[in-house]
């Protein structure tokens, strides 16, 4: 069995537009990392995605959940790269937070 960690990233976008940013970047990090990843699944409803990505034969299985003041994103990692784990919570919230920084949508 893996481990799960969880970040929460503050904002003050309330959860819509927290979403709406987080659906942007990651259609960005998709588009940047193609040749990386063998498979990204995300599974929308409504202010929660069920997210499985699968690179470099691990697939890392987690969630989002937007909240009107935090996101909370939660992976559990493979027992193999468990001991990243500090690493991985580092790196989930500088990319959530540089997506929460995204420019508002254009009127």
């Amino acid at each position: 069995m893996g481990q799960i960690v969880s970040v929460d990233v503050k904002h003050s976008l309330g959860a819509k537009e927290a979403k709406r940013r987080v659906q942007a970047g990651i259609d960005a990090i998709r588009d940047k990392y193609t040749a990386q990843l063998t498979a990204l699944r995300i599974d929308w409803d409504d202010l929660r995605a069920d997210v499985t990505v699968t690179a470099m034969g691990h697939t890392i299985k987690g969630a989002m959940e937007f909240f009107p003041e935090f996101v909370r994103i939660s992976l559990e990692l493979p027992w193999i790269m468990a001991m990243i784990a500090g690493r991985a919570k580092q790196l989930m919230t500088k990319h959530a937070g540089d997506m929460l920084r995204l420019p508002p949508p254009r009127e």
